[in-house]
């Protein structure tokens, strides 16, 4: 009996695999690699299911292959060359990527009965990596295909494999590459071996897919397992002690998102290192730089963002003809979710805010059906960060249990189809017995953010209570955003957060109290997707590198090599054309222009005293060539300067003071300063530059915060929001044995003071953890 029923369900298994390649288009590619020639020529036998099957099709494919037919009664015909089309994939960041390349149109006619046939493709490809888009406030490098002595990237933006339309695909890679080499896919890895001096691999992906992505190079290979999973690392040289990390982390995350979203989609999850600096998420891996995978940081921020598309993404596919809704889930659930757990969620969602009202203005804005990939600030400031708070306030307008809930449903529905944010709707009220499709479009459909305000703030004795009367004004022009707005009352000894619904543009409340309160702030945790007043967040730099309009004011009194060196960043930064940036010596103005932020160059810069009347509001001081910040003192020409204050003229705008004495530092500087939009000052140090020091200036006066007496402090702490889900603990039982054996071990002879031992161990544990 039991072998019978093991018998059915292989049957089964075998059954539902073969049926789920007969729904999709399938390759079963071999491929051969010439890396230093930048040359591929590949097999790709074709099987087209029954539905999609027609006497003729029509395919695209590189115009730099050529392509020929294998098969007797099967004919190709090109029809137009070097054409143009959009490539949609995930990590498309630009859409100039894909414009950098053409494309060949073919038709394919068949012999009654054919359903089955073979191309073979040849040619070059060696498409240069670019900075899309040199954008002062953002840059990004692409290439859509290469293959080079230093690695090959192939995927759905090269056109490397015969492109019929957007439906999705199953497929088998073989690849042959030089015995040094190794190549990695999507799917399963069913073949590992050297033969005849190549090194040959198969990748199996019988699970759909929107393109095949070949990458190699010159890895070196580590893995384990995490239950089912099996976990990999390939990395461009070798080394261990990193490896064993991500893999660890791995683990930790795969088993989070487990528990979050649904089990793993895939059989594998590799992560894999590029030959430039990428951060990309592909089915069952992930594509990152080479410096990237260096930096502590990215384990817990990057990476699991990128794991996450595994599911949000890569399995549970965009529909972009609606908008692109898995950027900002995958934000939230990754990036968010891990400063929630470290109970810095409020500061994460103020710093959305922010990067929103800094970036985005009426000429820049879309709605998020629009949104397909980030290309700019402005873009990735809606389409990751005002799609994050979407989410955020439906979580705090259904509860925890159910947004999971919602989303599992959505997965669990959507899994390997490609899904829209009417699915995201129809999966929430299944779980809420809602209509939620007021929500959706008030956020999905239109464009825009509100502005509040607070107004007519009292409080009056009523018997053995107090009401407390408050006004909530809409100030955005346009119609009114319907809000669930917290509002926290603080009394002597708690503060509560009460709800209050809003669908007016001006609306009065009211609530009785059983003690006097002393204060009432509208949105205090910035829960609500919303622009800020300017006396919320603290003066930035993403104020400045939002700005369509600029000044650089280069410092006249600075000797000429000096002069020349704040010239070359200013003439880098306005190399992007989509921005307004004058630049002029600081003698040219008498007075700052108070329509537009202004970048202050130089030690010796003219108007550089506002900046330090600016400061007196902070605890930090410019002293002769020396900063000081808090406790903190720096001095020295071999470090950089960056301090932003208030515009004097126009408090919601910004001045900026930079001071670079060295010349090496500034194409550093050029690229890395936006990255640092959030932040108030910054000290970077050596010619790199590394950053040593950053931060933001306290916020104060907040439009938002009415204070009703001045009896008593107003400093009751709000309760903060447990986190969605707790992170799964990281242990491994067998690094720890490793660790505990070597330290212990004779090897060490005890470890006394002043031995080798010693020193032994406190190098490997400087190596280790």
């Amino acid at each position: 009996m039991l072998l019978r029923m093991l018998s059915i369900t292989l049957a089964l298994i075998f059954y539902t695999a073969a049926s789920a390649q007969e729904k999709y288009i399938h390759h079963r590619i071999t491929a051969a690699v010439e890396p230093e020639k930048h040359f591929i020529e590949a097999v790709d036998n074709i099987t087209i299911p029954p539905d999609q099957m027609k006497t003729e099709l029509h395919f695209l494919l590189v115009s730099d292959l050529t392509v020929a037919s294998e098969t007797p009664g099967v004919t190709i015909r090109k029809d137009e060359s070097k054409i143009k089309a959009k490539d949609f994939g995930m990590d498309q960041e630009d859409f100039e990527v894909s414009s950098s390349i053409t494309q060949n149109k073919y038709s394919i006619v068949f012999a009654k009965g054919i359903t089955a046939f073979a191309l073979k493709l040849s040619g070059k490809i060696h498409y240069t990596i670019k900075q899309m888009g040199a954008e002062y406030a953002r840059s990004f490098s692409q290439s859509p295909g290469i293959i080079d002595e230093k690695g090959v990237f192939l995927g759905g933006s090269t056109y490397w494999v015969p492109w019929f339309n957007d439906r999705l695909i199953t497929f088998e890679l073989t690849t042959s590459l030089p015995e040094t080499w190794d190549a990695v896919s999507q799917g399963k890895r069913t073949r590992h071996e050297v033969k005849n001096g190549r090194r040959m691999t198969r990748w199996d992906s019988p699970e759909p897919m929107e393109e095949i992505f070949l990458i190699a190079a010159k890895f070196s290979e580590y893995s384990t397992s995490a239950g089912a999973v099996n976990v990999m690392a390939f990395l461009r040289t070798p080394a261990e002690n990193l490896a064993n990390k991500y893999l660890e982390t791995t683990a930790q995350y795969l088993e989070m998102y487990r528990k979050l979203v649904g089990p793993y989609p895939f059989s594998k999850f590799a992560l894999v290192e590029n030959f430039w600096e990428t951060g990309y998420g592909m089915p069952s891996f992930t594509l990152l730089g080479q410096q990237i995978i260096r930096f502590p940081f990215i384990l817990h921020s990057s990476y699991p963002h990128e794991l996450l598309h595994n599911w949000w993404g890569n399995s549970a596919y965009v529909d972009f003809k609606t908008g692109n809704w898995c950027e900002g889930i995958t934000v939230y659930m990754a990036d968010y979710l891990i400063k929630e757990q470290r109970g810095q969620g409020m500061e994460y969602r103020r710093s959305t805010l922010q990067k929103y009202t800094d970036y985005v203005n009426p000429a820049n804005d879309f709605p998020l059906n629009k949104f397909l990939s980030r290309h700019n600030a402005s873009s990735e400031a809606i389409g990751y960060g005002k799609c994050m708070m979407m989410w955020n306030m439906l979580r705090e307008d259904v509860g925890d249990q159910l947004f999971v809930k919602g989303f599992q449903t959505f997965y669990r529905n959507n899994k390997f189809k490609a899904a829209s944010f009417a699915d995201i709707r129809k999966a929430f009220e299944s779980v809420t017995n809602r209509d939620l499709a007021a929500f959706f479009h008030q956020w999905v459909d239109r464009t825009g953010a509100p502005e509040l305000a607070l107004s007519g703030v009292s409080a009056k004795k009523t018997g053995d209570g107090y009401r407390l009367q408050f006004t909530v004004g809409q100030i955005q022009e346009g119609d009114v955003f319907v809000l669930n707005i917290p509002v926290a009352i603080s009394l002597k000894k708690k503060a509560e957060i009460k709800k209050v619904k809003m669908a007016q543009k001006q609306q009065s409340f009211s609530f009785d109290l059983p003690a006097e309160p002393l204060s009432v702030r509208v949105d205090p945790q910035f829960d609500l997707f919303r622009k800020l007043n300017y006396n919320e967040i603290s003066p930035s730099l993403s104020k400045i590198f939002g700005a369509e309009d600029i000044l650089i004011l280069l410092p006249s009194r600075a000797d000429k090599s000096q002069f020349k060196i704040y010239e070359n960043l200013a003439n880098i930064w306005a190399k992007d054309k989509s921005k307004k940036i004058r630049i002029i010596p600081d003698s040219r103005v008498s007075e700052l222009p108070a329509d537009k932020p202004v970048w202050l160059f130089g030690w010796q810069n003219l108007y550089r005293y506002l900046i330090e009347q600016g400061l007196q509001d902070y605890n930090a001081e410019i002293q002769g060539n020396s900063v000081r910040l808090g406790k903190s003192t720096f001095s020295g020409n071999s470090n950089s300067y960056i301090v932003s204050v208030r515009h004097p003229r126009n408090h919601g705008s910004v001045i900026v003071w930079l001071a670079a004495e060295r010349e090496k530092a500034i194409d550093g500087l050029a690229r890395k300063l936006p990255h640092y939009g959030k932040y108030s000052y910054l000290v970077f140090e050596g010619d790199e530059p590394a950053n040593i020091a950053k931060g933001q200036w306290p916020a104060v006066n907040s439009p938002l915060h009415i204070k009703l007496t001045d009896k008593q402090p107003d400093n009751i702490s709000l309760p903060k929001r447990p986190a969605l889900v707790k992170p799964a603990p990281l242990f491994s039982a067998k690094r720890m044995l490793t660790t505990v054996k070597y330290l212990a071990g004779d090897g060490l002879e005890g470890r006394g003071l002043g031995s080798a031992g010693i020193e032994k161990a406190a190098q490997y544990i400087v190596e280790q953890f």
